[in-house]
């Protein structure tokens, strides 16, 4: 890699013949004839652009022979393509029009080359300059939650993760996020970080969003879509910008909120003679976060009794029966949500012998006082974030272009897995050298990354049990409760004196000792006890290209070809996954290649027939090979378009899922690769289902029959898909836009981390005291999993500037149970598992299925980027249905409820300063919602923002 690198800066400034310089100039006006400033002047098929300036007027350099054809773009306005001819190229007149609805926007996502949105044959979306300025959300990244059929789960204030099409999951690592072609994603915790490493949001230029399977092109992990987010190029977007933002969130909270926060973004980009160009970018993002603090009773199939059952039908779940009691005083089992070291399955709980000297407290269980999340992080909530960028470009003969890039991102957020963890400074460098020309791109990049974090709900317990063990609180718990007569509450108060409390000396020095401490070593003075820190200090070098073979085959068709190679290398020391026997780290290498054909066919004088194939094959070293095929087709009847595709992905596990290991005696992920259950102990210890824990404890299941059900550990492969979709997109009488899809997917050999109990002591029995461990044991389930889902959506002209727009998107998951000698499960009561709801209670009952996803949700827009020439406004009103949540150790099993959001922004634009002032908020009606269970709860988020743009060109 560091031969590539200096080979490509040698070629960049080494010697390169001249060309011919032409210089263009001209001016571009309204309707009304008035000029028009801030207008992108791009020269077609190149990266040679300007900004037209006050006066309307425009001028640049380029080595291009006349003629040459520019393109005008103007938010707001109807893109103009202008031909240039040796007797105009000093006096280019450009006239824009009005144009409400946005339909002419160019994609290179859904085929790797640049080609009309309305003629893509898969779903794509992509956002721009004009969504990015009309949406109140704070940021581009935010703007996708205005996207039909995306769900961002918010774990932290600068950390959301993209979901499609079911299966949400706080770390997807199902869908493929892309900066500027470089992998977005952790090289060993295996998911994407979004916005704590992207892009500075001023150097945004667009984000493409494909759902559903794209490994055709983009190979494994693009199993529900992708993202790709592009840069500003320094050529064509040059000068000073600078974006200042204030605001509060956290309001309603008593004595805790409002919270300001602040938010500054500086680029500057210019050009140095005519081959050479360089950007600078830095921004910086500091405040409060919001808040985990739901304190409610955990809803978990942890607990007895948990589903309400039929006794008539075998036990059979007819809904969750479990009924919280949220006071601690009353309740024994109190487990508060984003309460740590009371978990009932977490080492939070003591379950009295049957033999208790009371029968008031025999075979019952209690959970110790726990922590909340802000007590345990001792920070009063605070976030930041750090990115900043720096690219050289350089021009090369033939309209070829190279660069180099530094992309970096700092910053501190909270992530859930199986349980919340805390990164106190996120560190991520990313190096990429490229070079690109109009056929063709060849590119290297490596993602190297600083990510030590600790777990809270771990550090919360190791704080309880340093003060006092969990035997002898539930002593003097039972002591107080029995011969004092007292309340649950009083007890508690009994068996808590002398605790350490929040932010005391004492509290913070056994915290600091814990989280500062790795779960692989012991923390001195604490009796042998391991720290609960880990850390992922991991690698990834990447080398890809593409070729576009169509001139050289005479335009006989479209033919792209390409490929990748990728090496992982593995640093976590243990603490996240496990060594090699020798005691070195774990490498992964993966190689793939794809190639895809497209032709045009003109069918009469209005019809016109684009059928696309291509394949790809990719190997990863731990797995077979595979290829992935994709074969769809437009049909462009005049203004509608109407397309349809088969599609199928696959990905590999994530290391984590292959390699993890939780520290001895702790619950957490385990890998599912044989060494990682030998590590583990559960060939000598084995783990059983936690349904199947349920019906040996409920006296449905023998011991004998238990013992037959032990985790096994089986051939563990790659996850796959199968997608087939039907769609429509048409501009109706230059007012009305719709764009509906329809698709069914079945998964097969589905990767999911199902909670499996691990007897502390080895023994069946072990059960019945609560003395166990609970592992979420990542493996290959048996099951044919289908989801099906519709969206529409649609942007209508009102007049005026006026538009309204709106998207709805439903989709379903179903699933057949199957054992793993392919035979049907059937519910308690008997009857086989097809094709069930898999949030239907008899169907979790059996275990979970980890689908997260709203059946429904919808959008609702009104926008007017021009009430006046120089004001702006627009009101977006979001809805999400409810949706059966299956999360985690200590998160939970429940119907997360439906939640709403207004958000609304006006903007103001100054001229004279080349500036933007925005005024805006989400959730303006500040009603507290949660995306997921157990993550922060978002209120109002209200902002003042002024931008200045291209300054000093």
């Amino acid at each position: 890699m560091r031969h590539l690198f200096l080979l490509s800066f040698l070629w960049l400034l080494g010697p390169v013949s001249s060309w011919a310089q032409t210089n263009l100039a001209g001016l571009v006006t309204d309707e009304k004839n008035q000029p028009l400033a801030g207008v992108t002047i791009i020269i077609r098929g190149t990266n040679t652009g300007t900004i037209t300036q006050a006066n309307g007027q425009f001028s640049l350099q380029t080595n291009e022979s006349l003629p040459l054809t520019l393109t005008a773009s103007f938010i707001g306005y109807k893109r103009q393509d202008v031909v240039v001819r040796g007797n105009n190229f000093r006096t280019i007149s450009i006239r824009l029009s009005e144009e409400a609805i946005l339909t002419d926007e160019v994609v290179v996502s859904a085929s790797r080359v640049p080609e009309d949105i309305q003629k893509a044959a898969v779903t794509v979306e992509k956002l721009g300059a004009r969504q990015f300025q009309q949406s109140p959300a704070t940021s581009p990244f935010d703007a996708l939650q205005n996207v039909k059929g995306v769900d961002l789960l918010t774990q932290s204030l600068t950390f959301k993760s993209v979901n499609l099409r079911g299966f949400g999951a706080n770390n997807n690592n199902r869908f493929l996020q892309l900066t500027d072609g470089m992998d977005n994603r952790s090289p060993g915790l295996g998911f994407g970080f979004g916005n704590v490493a992207g892009v500075s949001d001023l150097d945004v230029e667009s984000i493409e969003l494909i759902p559903g399977a794209s490994s055709a092109l983009y190979g494994p992990d693009a199993l529900q879509g992708l993202m790709l987010t592009t840069s500003k190029n320094p050529f064509t977007y040059q000068g000073l910008s600078v974006q200042l933002k204030v605001g509060a969130n956290n309001f309603g909270k008593g004595s805790f909120g409002p919270k300001g926060y602040g938010d500054i973004a500086v680029r500057y980009a210019k050009q140095l003679g005519a081959r050479f160009a360089v950007k600078v970018n830095f921004q910086r993002l500091s405040g409060t976060d919001f808040i985990a603090d739901d304190y409610s009773d955990r809803s978990t199939r942890a607990r007895a009794n948990f589903f309400m059952t039929d006794p008539s039908r075998g036990g059979l779940a007819t809904g969750i029966g479990f009924v919280p009691n949220n006071n601690p005083n009353t309740n024994f089992q109190y487990d508060g949500v984003n309460i740590y070291g009371d978990d009932i399955n977490a080492g939070g709980a003591y379950s009295f012998p049957a033999n208790y000297a009371n029968v008031l407290l025999q075979n019952k269980l209690v959970t110790r006082t726990g922590y909340t999340e802000l007590d345990v992080l001792g920070n009063n909530g605070k976030v930041f974030n750090n990115r900043a960028n720096v690219s050289l470009h350089y021009k090369l003969p033939g309209n070829m272009e190279a660069s180099l890039g530094w992309y970096y991102g700092n910053g501190n957020f909270i992530r859930t897995a199986g349980f919340r963890e805390y990164f106190p400074d996120y560190q991520r460098h990313q190096f990429k050298a490229e070079v690109r020309g109009d056929n063709f791109f060849v590119r290297a990049y490596t993602t190297q990354q600083q990510a030590e974090g600790w777990n809270i709900g771990q550090t919360a317990t190791a704080i309880n049990n340093s003060w006092k063990s969990l035997g002898q609180w539930a002593a003097e718990f039972g002591q107080a409760y029995v011969e004092n007569k007292v309340s649950v509450g009083e007890a508690r108060n009994t068996a808590d004196r002398g605790r350490y409390l929040p932010g005391s000396d004492r509290f913070n020095l056994v915290r600091d000792a814990f989280a500062n401490t790795y779960n692989t070593d012991t923390v001195p003075g604490y009796k042998g006890a391991r720290g609960t820190r880990f850390r992922d200090n991991s690698a990834m070098w990447h080398y890809e290209g593409m070729y576009n073979l169509t001139k050289a085959l005479n335009n006989v068709a479209e033919v792209i070809a390409g490929g990748s190679i990728r090496h992982y290398g593995l640093n976590t020391g243990g603490t996240a996954v496990t060594l090699k026997a020798d005691g070195s780290e774990y490498t992964i290498n993966e190689y793939g290649a794809y190639v895809q054909a497209a032709k045009e066919l003109k069918v009469g004088t209005r019809v016109t027939v684009k059928p696309t194939v291509a394949i790809r094959y990719d190997k990863n070293q731990y797995f077979k090979g595979g290829f992935t095929p994709r074969a769809a087709a437009v049909v462009s009847v005049g203004a509608h378009n109407f397309r349809g595709s088969w599609q199928s992905a696959f990905r590999n596990p994530s290391p984590g899922q292959l390699f993890a290991v939780p520290a001895a005696g702790r619950g957490g992920d385990v890998g599912g690769a044989q060494l990682a259950a030998e590590s583990a102990g559960l060939f000598t210890n084995p783990a059983y289902l936690d349904s199947d824990v349920k019906d040996y404890t409920a006296g449905r299941l023998s011991e004998a029959q238990l013992r037959t059900r032990t985790y096994n550990p089986a051939n563990f492969t790659t996850e796959k898909i199968k997608t087939w979709e039907v769609g429509y997109k048409t501009l109706i009488q230059n007012r009305l836009y719709v764009d509906a899809f329809y698709f069914h997917s079945k998964y097969t050999d589905f990767i999911a981390a199902q909670s499996f109990y691990q007897p502390s002591n080895g023994q069946i029995s072990d059960f019945a005291s609560n003395a166990y461990r609970t592992l979420q044991i990542n493996f290959n389930n048996f099951n044919e999993i289908f989801v099906n889902g519709w969206g529409i959506g649609s942007e209508y002209g009102l007049g005026r500037g006026f538009t309204i727009s709106g998207n709805y998107a439903y989709q379903v998951g179903t699933v057949t149970l199957r054992d793993a000698q392919g035979n049907v499960i059937n519910d308690n009561a008997g009857n086989p598992i097809v094709k069930r709801k898999m949030s239907n209670p008899e169907v979790s009952q059996k275990g979970r299925n980890f689908f997260i996803s709203p059946e429904n949700r919808y959008n609702l827009t009104l926008s007017n980027s021009r009430l006046t020439d120089r004001l702006g406004a627009t009101v977006t009103y979001r809805w999400t249905d409810r949706m059966w949540v299956e999360q985690g150790t200590t998160a939970g099993d429940i119907w997360l409820p439906s939640w709403t959001s207004l958000d609304a922004q006006i903007s103001y634009k100054v001229p004279t300063f080349k500036s933007v002032v925005k005024l805006g908020g989400t959730n303006i009606l500040n009603q507290y919602y949660a995306q997921g269970y157990g993550l922060a709860r978002i209120g109002g988020l209200y902002y003042v923002s002024i931008t200045f743009d291209e300054l000093m060109r």
